[in-house]
């Protein structure tokens, strides 16, 4: 008797337990689907992010331009990104030097346009590359490489 009394008790508990459980996943369900369509709402006014690239030139304030190379260049300006706006700024706007002529002191940097604003101002960060002090001076914006690379030409 005692038994049977026990195992009902157990039976009721565990029905309890898993109604409260299918409550909480259905509002859990429902607050997933209220989210996912706002998100669907904004997210289909935003633009696909575009690359913008940023011609910029190196003007060496003590040392020599040869000095410097692509790969120091491209640590520093990401150093300098990274310490602006964190690794999820960094991630999000992936800057990468493209080009960069070492001998006229010019170079290209790719980023999203959401983002290019932020790299303009991480390139004022940027003191030092590879021991040599430097100065860092955005020339001009473009939409693609090309346009970028000829703009190096003309320079």
């Amino acid at each position: 008797m005692l038994l049977e009394v026990l195992v009902a008790v157990a039976v009721a508990a565990s029905l309890a337990s898993l109604y409260l459980s299918l409550v909480a996943y259905l509002r859990v369900m429902r607050a997933v689907r209220v989210v996912r369509g706002s998100l669907a709402r904004s997210l289909g006014r935003l633009a696909k992010p575009r690359r913008r690239y940023v011609v910029f030139e190196v003007v060496p304030i003590s040392g020599d331009l040869g000095s410097l190379s692509k790969e120091g260049l491209e640590e520093a300006l990401i150093r300098a990104y990274r310490e602006l706006n964190g690794l999820v700024g960094l991630s999000l706007a992936r800057p990468t030097l493209v080009h960069y002529d070492r001998s006229r002191g010019l170079g290209v940097l790719a980023v999203k346009h959401t983002w290019k604003r932020q790299a303009i101002l991480a390139m004022s960060l940027v003191r030092e590359v590879g021991g040599v002090r430097v100065l860092l001076n955005p020339l001009r914006t473009t939409g693609t490489r090309r346009k970028a690379l000829k703009y190096l030409e003309r320079s």
